[in-house]
């Protein structure tokens, strides 16, 4: 059994190489996370029903920059630091398919605020190393511009075009593959090309593709630690992005880890389960590039909440034949 396990993360690890050989290095449209390895859902619809023991939902909340308003660099600057609230849940499904699952994304960055709704679909395959789940993402993004904003150039921008909102589908597909020690998945976001129209002007929505893995190695002289590191590559066709990452989790209940992503942030990643189905996490990210010091670092909480499955089965009430002479 052990041997087709590493056979089986060999082909996948070989066929995730494959395709990140390709990847060029970016500055993305979609919204950062830092706790990535509790967000899967919204880089891979694979992932949809893979605890099929639990309906889990996440809320996540990213707060970029805090304290930044630009005016550090030029009093003109009117806006606001990046944020990002999104919401997750997904369950799994007992007979044709896998798993289904839902998120919405809420990101606002200067004077672009972007809303996603997607509903995911996966359907699964058992194999001997584990379980590969392959997972279909559609649903709508919308994206709206305030034109008042100010830019820190004298004078207005001409390339604002005032206020406007426009809606295009979107729709994604992903591969995740799992055991109980390992996850690792690729996929694609983005699939039907769009633009979104600002009058004359047009803002184009680019692919994004995502590889996620992680291992869950427990301490031999010391079951109570186990060590999880994760790595996040993040790719547009134009930059590659990477973040690396290891938390060490306590008795199953606390963590604490140190993140790495490619262009110089440092995060510390803090967390603990507060019940059996509660869990609480936080990070900080320690900026390193020339505008940390107009900010006071980024921070993200999120909390997940997962609703055990029970399924009430009738009992059975066997054929009598009732004699009223024993009544």
């Amino acid at each position: 059994m052990k041997s087709f396990r590493n056979k089986g993360l060999i082909v996948i690890l070989s066929l995730i190489l494959s395709l990140g050989i390709h990847f060029q290095s970016i500055a993305q449209q979609d919204p950062m996370y830092t706790q990535f390895m509790f967000n899967k859902l919204v880089y891979n619809p694979g992932y949809a029903g893979s605890n099929k023991e639990f309906i889990c939902a996440t809320f996540l909340l990213h707060d970029q920059w805090q304290g930044f308003s630009g005016k550090g660099i030029d009093p003109k600057y009117v806006g606001s630091p990046p944020q990002t609230q999104t919401f997750s849940i997904n369950g799994p499904l007992k007979r044709i398919f896998s798993g289904v699952g839902l998120y919405v994304i809420n990101d606002k960055a200067g004077f672009e605020s972007t809303i996603s709704i997607n509903a995911t679909l996966s359907v699964k395959k058992e194999f001997r190393f584990g379980t590969i789940q392959l997972g279909l993402n559609g649903g709508l993004i919308q994206k709206s511009v305030n034109g008042n904003w100010l830019p820190p150039d004298p004078g207005p921008d001409n390339f604002i075009p005032g206020n406007y909102s426009d809606m295009i589908p979107d729709l994604g597909l992903g591969l995740y593959a799992f055991t109980d020690r390992y996850y690792i998945g690729v996929s694609a976001q983005h699939l039907i090309p769009g633009n979104f129209q600002w009058g004359s002007a047009a803002d184009k929505l680019v692919m994004h593709y995502y590889l996620i893995g992680g291992y869950n190695w427990i301490v031999p002289f010391n079951p109570n630690f186990e060590v999880q590191p994760t790595i996040l590559v993040k790719n547009d066709l134009t930059k590659l992005q990477f973040d690396i990452n290891t938390n060490v989790l306590y008795k199953n209940k606390y963590w604490g880890g140190l993140q790495y992503r490619e262009g110089g942030d440092i995060s510390i990643l803090l967390g603990m389960k507060l019940s059996p189905q509660l869990k609480f996490g936080y990070s900080y990210d320690i900026g390193t590039s020339k505008l940390s010091k107009y900010h006071n670092g980024t921070h993200e909480i999120t909390v997940n909440y997962c609703f055990k499955i029970v399924i009430k089965t009738i009992p059975e009430v066997p054929n009598i034949l009732w004699n009223t002479r024993h009544l």
